[in-house]
């Protein structure tokens, strides 16, 4: 292993490790140093009458991200979200301020990554596209991180019925009759490979009647586009507005990266929608195809000369070199839990889901590349509608100090390192 890779394992290491006496020092395993880390994703919908277009905001936050204070005999953390959102033209269209109280009966479960917080507000909205500033406030520390997320609303004033965007998740609640009651969205996209079933939902409304004859199809594909399974139905009763809620085995996926599209159809009418979902490894993985993907996926941290060797060996020589390479690197060797491994190979799959284009997937790329080697950027300068000059983000790691520039040259979303901060990633 080289000096370089071997820092990288190093940084690292330190990252997920950094933790003080008291609980806001804690390190998130995908987030700045001290600052509170939070998942979001926006879920277009609509009312259950159909007259209302309807933006589901959630924001997600592990316990460990979170800064807790004592009181009484619990701990409380408190965080402020405030949601700003503007049109396609720049223009301020809505905004809203909320606060939402978290209590911890343990100082384990301060600093529990366990413990997930699902917090969601609903906004009716127009159609069109939106701009929306999400900032998560820490009001224990006064500290504050923001993203920015681009959404879309679809017209559907010239189909007979509406579709709304899907969300997938692998836990939930369920009635005597064993109805889905409620769930807990995943807003990664990300799954452990230790998961029996994994969930998605989403809504439609035909309007005028006609709800006994949508017909709902689902085409999931892998990673190379190559069909792993279809079905359809059709809805049954006369209901205008419907949740759905359809089941997939964890059993019928071998490789770590698949889509789904789901097929509305009334007659002539049709719609779609895709969603991107993937697995990661808790132990090891659990085909060879995955096991070959994750030795290649190693060679940031890895020899690559080592890595090529084994991947032309049999499967029980991948498997050992795979499982002597994370066994040597294991920042706690006590534990089962390898955190190193799942930290990294989280971090490949939020590439492939965040990064990906037509062309590459996403841990190939180079914003995969570093955000698989340092983590989540501490800041995200977006610039996409520049007069005069190509779409480009700045990205800012205070506590590494490091600053990335990428730039889309081609304006189709595809954004690469510019030259002039190459030494930045190796220095």
């Amino acid at each position: 292993m080289n000096l370089s890779k071997l820092t990288l394992l190093l940084i690292l290491i330190l990252v997920m490790s950094f933790k003080g006496h008291t609980q806001y020092l804690g390190s998130p395993k995908l987030s700045g140093v001290g600052l509170p880390y939070f998942n979001t994703e926006i879920f277009p919908t609509f009312s259950e009458d159909g007259s209302q277009r309807i933006v589901r905001i959630y924001v997600q936050m592990l316990n460990d991200d979170i800064t807790f204070v004592s009181a009484d005999t619990a701990y409380l953390a408190e965080i402020q979200i405030d949601v700003y959102i503007t049109n396609s033209n720049q223009e301020f269209v809505f905004n809203r301020t909320f606060t939402e109280e978290i209590i911890a009966e343990t100082f384990e479960e301060t600093n529990s990554r366990k413990i997930v917080n699902i917090f969601s507000t609903d906004i009716p909205l127009d159609s069109g596209k939106y701009e929306s500033v999400l900032t998560v406030l820490d009001k224990n520390t006064g500290k504050q991180i923001n993203r920015k997320v681009f959404f879309k609303l679809p017209s559907f004033s010239k189909l007979p019925f509406l579709v709304s965007e899907i969300l997938m998740f692998d836990e939930f609640e369920v009635d005597s009759s064993g109805s889905i009651t409620s769930f807990t969205p995943n807003l990664t996209g990300n799954f452990s490979s230790g998961s029996r079933f994994i969930y998605l939902h989403f809504d439609t409304f035909v309007r005028n009647g006609g709800g006994d004859s949508l017909k709902i199809s689902y085409i999931i594909r892998d990673a190379n586009n190559y069909i792993n399974q279809r079905n359809e139905y059709v809805l049954r009763g006369n209901e205008n507005f419907r949740k759905h809620f359809i089941r997939l085995s964890r059993l019928q996926f071998e490789r770590a990266r698949y889509s789904i599209e789901v097929i509305a159809t009334l007659g002539k009418y049709q719609y779609n929608v895709n969603k991107f979902f993937s697995f990661f490894w808790t132990i090891s993985p659990n085909s060879p195809q995955d096991l070959d993907l994750a030795l290649r996926q190693l060679e940031y941290i890895a020899d690559r000369d080592s890595i090529n060797f084994y991947l032309k060996q049999s499967l029980d020589s991948k498997k050992r070199y795979f499982e002597r390479f994370w066994h040597r690197v294991d920042p706690n060797p006590e534990t089962k839990k390898n955190e190193l491994m799942d930290e990294y190979y989280r971090r490949v799959n939020y590439a492939n889901q965040s990064f990906s284009s037509m062309s590459q997937e996403g841990w190939l790329t180079d914003m995969g590349r570093i955000f698989i080697k340092f983590g989540q950027p501490d800041d995200i300068e977006r610039h996409p509608f520049e007069m005069n000059t190509y779409p480009y983000e700045i990205w800012r790691y205070y506590s590494l100090r490091k600053v990335f520039l990428f730039i889309d040259r081609l304006g189709f979303g595809d954004f690469y390192l510019h030259p002039s901060y190459l030494d930045e990633e190796f220095n």
